[in-house]
């Protein structure tokens, strides 16, 4: 019997095209795979859990990238001659209109396709063949006890996989749960090297770390075992027999094509990272390093520090004003009423326009309540400043996401936010814009602007030419637009706390 035992990325990649090296189809693949009864599936229920708590986040992100690609085609111009841009307007007026329909599209279906994925998913992992083996109390303390040992995946520094470890921890195990003979051969097929593979070169990401090695030699597993980090390929190469009598064979050459292409493209990035980084340059593998830079920069620092500030103080002032509200009430309630009725009385006259309504025939409450009845009418809104207090929300760190939300007390929602997206490039830029708005109108928008430099090699093997990256911020308009727009809100809270103060000494409260 051959045993596969699939990666939590090996399922993802069954339910969203992120990986080109798996098609469509890969999902039946598996599945008549499974039908032919000489293949099982090993399910550790760690990696069920997680697919199942992928699945959206997975969907939602393809709407996500669709919407992003719509946004940045509409940011692009083009040289301002009547006949460029009229054949300019001819090429991408299409593109626009396509990527639009693919947003509403995604838009209306994005439940359906979230529901259908899940139903595929669960339909596979409850699919014939596939063992599902539920973790027990002795594994959850190897698990522990890897961790302890700082054995991989525990080995990373300052990463917590318990996930990974307990999938490692089922595999070394594995006859506690199945019966293995000799005969029987085990694949774990993942695409996560950083935390299985022994090193990440392209030699030694081909081979199990060596935790994982020398615990499976002790369980009389090792010679058993596959570690394999190609799912098409393998199937290919070591299950050729079982595919070809489920005549999926050809289907499984053209995928195992598609990951040969996508192991010389990662070739050519993994060159480029490494000559980059030769000279101090960050690497183009990923937008992480650019994110970092820019998390940690002094302009960008002194944004979320600004965020903060304003914020936590709109909310401390708001505060104090709800508790100068109360104790007024607190105070006025207390008041003996002959001296409250006599102090209303002198405001009245020396005050002919806001009249504190008040009459000899009113009762003891309804003078008080006539008091508290003014100060809501004309000084205090109560319920505007709880909804601005209650809807203040803030980030205190940067990211490509909402940063900041309320409600002002006009009942505007103020939201400043980051949008754009980083695709490192040699010798090219990209932006992320800052952008404040109230309601639907932009009001201020910032640029960080993110270049990329290169770096070119002689025949020689030294540098014939290149330039520095840098990051170029301009956020100085949307931090002191932001500022004002807080501070217009600070300086009603103090306004209201300041009238309510000034009532209490008519009042003599």
């Amino acid at each position: 019997m051959k045993y596969l035992l699939l990666d939590t990325n090996i399922y993802i990649d069954m339910i969203v095209s992120r990986n080109k090296s798996h098609t469509a189809d890969s999902y039946e693949t598996l599945k008549m795979l499974l039908d032919h009864d000489q293949v099982k599936i090993l399910l550790p229920a760690i990696i069920e859990t997680e697919v199942k708590r992928h699945i959206a986040g997975e969907v939602k992100n393809v709407g996500k990238l669709v919407e992003e690609a719509g946004k940045s085609i509409n940011k692009v111009y083009w040289i301002n001659h009547v006949e460029e841009i009229r054949k300019y307007n001819e090429k991408i007026s299409p593109l626009k209109q396509a990527l639009g329909n693919m947003v509403d599209e995604f838009g209306r279906n994005e439940e359906r396709y979230i529901n259908d994925a899940t139903q595929k998913i669960t339909g596979l992992l409850q699919y014939r063949n596939v063992i599902r083996l539920e973790e027990n109390r002795d594994l959850l303390l190897k698990v522990q006890r890897r961790k302890l040992y700082k054995q991989c995946p525990f080995h990373i520094e300052g990463k917590e996989s318990w996930a990974d470890a307990t999938i490692i921890e089922t595999l070394i195990n594995i006859r506690d749960f199945v019966t293995i003979n000799d005969e029987d051969r085990i694949y774990f097929i993942t695409r996560n090297h950083k935390d299985f593979s022994k090193g990440t070169d392209k030699t030694e990401k081909e081979q199990i770390h060596p935790h994982i090695e020398e615990a499976l030699r002790q369980n009389n597993l090792l010679q058993l075992f596959n570690y394999r980090l190609h799912y098409s390929k393998t199937l290919i190469k070591d299950f050729s027999e079982e595919t070809q009598e489920a005549n999926i064979y050809q289907q499984l050459i053209e995928e195992e094509e598609e990951e040969r292409r996508q192991m010389v493209e990662d070739s050519r990035r993994d060159l480029n990272k490494m000559e980059r980084e030769s000279v101090g340059l960050s690497s183009l593998s990923s937008d992480d390093a650019y994110i970092e830079g820019i998390s940690e920069s002094t302009e960008v620092e002194e944004l979320t520090n600004t965020i903060e500030s304003l914020l936590s103080s709109l909310g401390a002032e708001i505060e104090d004003a709800i508790d100068e509200y109360y104790q007024f009430e607190t105070d006025s309630n207390a008041k003996p009423i002959a001296d409250l009725v006599a102090k209303i009385q002198i405001y009245n006259v020396n005050s002919p326009f806001l009249q504190i309504n008040h009459d000899i025939s009113f009762t003891e409450e309804e003078v008080r309540d006539a008091v508290m009845e003014f100060v809501n009418e004309h000084l205090f809104s109560l319920e505007d400043l709880e909804i601005t207090r209650d809807s203040i929300k803030y980030k205190d760190y940067f990211a490509v996401d909402e940063l900041l939300s309320f409600i002002d007390l006009e009942g505007n929602t103020v939201k400043l936010f980051v949008e754009g997206q980083l695709d490192p490039r040699d010798d090219d830029s990209d932006s992320l814009w800052v952008v404040l708005h109230k309601n639907a109108e932009k009001i201020s928008e910032g640029e960080i602007e993110v270049y990329y430099g290169y770096i070119n090699f002689d025949e020689d093997g030294g540098a014939a030419d290149g330039s520095e990256e840098s990051k170029t911020y301009r956020l100085e308009k949307v931090i002191r637009d932001l500022s004002e727009v807080v501070q217009k809100n600070r300086d009603s809270v103090n306004k209201m706390r300041d009238d309510i103060k000034t009532m209490r000494g008519l009042l003599a409260i």
